[in-house]
C-alpha cells in the first residue's frame, strides 16, 4: 500500500506531544522529512522518532522531490507564508487550526491553493474522533428533538511571557487557540453558520491578548456560547441541549487516546454513558487527507469549513472591540 511522505515544517512541541507517535501508526502516510531553522533540534527529533530525513530550514523540506505532503504546525502568524509556498512547491498541505490570521489571508491560501489544484485542509482533529460523529448523527436524525442551546468551556493556564500563545502578533490569546474549536463546534454540529455575534474579551495586562474570551453565536433559532480562557485551570466540556434531551462531552477535544470516550445522552427514556474504543483523532485525520489525496476524493473538510469559521472569530474579535452584535 503506497503511503504519502509527509515533510513537517518544524519541531514544536504539539508536534511532538500529539503527532509523532500517531503518524507511526497510519495507514496511508509516514514522516519522512522534519525541517527547522535549527538543525541540531531536526535531527534529535528525527533520530528519536525515527524520521528518515532532517533539514535546517522549511524550504528545504519543500525542496526535496520525494516529499509527498506537507503539515504545518507552526505558529498562527507563519502559517500564510508556508501554506503558499508549500503550493509553490507543488506539495498538498495540511494546515494547523486556525488556517489564517484572519478570514481574508485564508481565503487567499485556498484562492491560490484551488488555482493550482493542490488540495489544502484545515487540520481540526477533534471532528475525526467516532465520538463526534455519532454525536452529530444523534442530532441530524433527531433522536433527542431540535438543537436549543450549545455551550462549550475551554480552558488553559498559561503564564509564560515567551510562549507563542502569548504574543499578540504571533496570533495568540484564548479566541484564536481555543476560540477556534468553540466556534467550530456549534457549526459542524448544526451543518449552519451563525447569522450574528455577541462578544466580551478580557485583555492580558502583561501580555496583551485576550486571556478570557466569551460570545454568544446567533443561530437564527438555536444559540451557541462560550467561555474560553488562557487564564484559568485546565478546563474542557461541551453541553448539547435539545428539545427532547441532551449530550455532554466530558473531554471532547484533547481526549485521551489510551482509555475510551465517553459521553453522556439523556433522553426521554433515561441517561445513558455511550463509550468508545480508544482512537487517535489526530492520526485519523491524517489518514483521512492522505486517502483523499492518494485517491483523489474530495477533502474530509471542506475548504469552506476554515473560511466560515474565520468569518466568525473575525466577527467575534470585532463585537469584543465595539461591544455590539456584529453581523456574519
Amino acid at each position: 500500500m503506497k503511503k504519502l511522505k509527509i515533510g513537517i515544517l518544524g519541531t514544536s512541541n504539539h508536534f511532538l506531544k500529539r503527532i509523532v507517535l500517531p503518524l507511526q501508526d497510519t495507514r496511508f502516510c509516514e514522516a519522512y522529512a522534519i525541517g527547522s531553522r535549527d538543525i541540531k533540534k531536526a535531527e534529535s527529533m528525527a533520530q528519536e522518532f525515527n524520521i528518515p530525513l532532517w533539514y535546517g530550514s522549511y524550504q528545504a523540506v519543500l525542496d526535496d522531490p520525494d516529499v509527498d505532503m506537507v503539515y504545518i504546525p507552526l505558529p498562527n502568524h507563519m502559517h500564510k507564508e508556508w501554506v503558499e509556498k508549500s503550493i509553490d512547491a507543488g506539495k498538498p498541505v495540511l494546515c494547523e487550526k486556525p488556517l489564517g490570521m484572519t478570514a481574508t489571508e485564508a481565503e487567499e491560501m485556498i484562492e491560490k491553493a484551488q488555482e493550482a489544484g493542490i488540495p489544502l485542509m484545515e487540520g481540526f482533529m477533534y471532528m475525526f474522533h467516532p465520538i463526534w460523529k455519532h454525536a452529530r448523527d444523534i442530532i441530524r436524525t433527531g433522536q433527542i428533538g431540535n438543537v436549543q442551546y450549545i455551550h462549550t468551556a475551554f480552558s488553559y493556564n498559561n503564564s509564560s511571557p515567551t510562549n507563542i500563545r502569548n504574543i499578540p502578533e504571533y496570533g495568540g490569546g484564548a479566541l484564536m487557540d481555543i476560540g477556534c474549536y468553540a466556534i467550530s463546534v456549534p457549526r459542524f454540529i448544526l451543518g449552519s453558520e451563525p447569522a450574528q455575534v455577541m462578544a466580551l474579551q478580557t485583555t492580558h495586562p502583561d501580555f496583551g491578548t485576550d486571556m478570557h474570551s466569551s460570545a454568544i453565536m446567533d443561530f437564527g433559532g438555536p444559540r451557541a456560547t462560550y467561555s474560553v480562557s488562557t487564564a484559568a485551570q485546565a478546563f474542557q466540556k461541551v453541553d448539547i441541549v435539545t428539545s427532547g434531551g441532551s449530550i455532554t462531552f466530558h473531554i471532547p477535544f484533547n481526549t485521551y487516546v489510551d482509555v475510551p470516550a465517553k459521553m453522556t445522552v439523556t433522553d426521554g427514556m433515561g441517561t445513558r454513558d455511550i463509550e468508545f474504543a480508544p482512537a487517535n483523532p489526530y492520526g485519523l485525520m491524517f489518514d483521512a487527507f492522505a486517502d483523499a489525496v492518494l485517491n483523489k476524493k474530495p477533502l474530509p473538510v471542506s475548504h469552506l469549513d476554515a473560511i466560515n469559521n474565520m468569518k466568525v472569530i473575525d466577527a467575534v474579535r470585532k463585537s469584543g472591540e465595539t461591544n455590539e452584535w456584529v453581523k456574519i
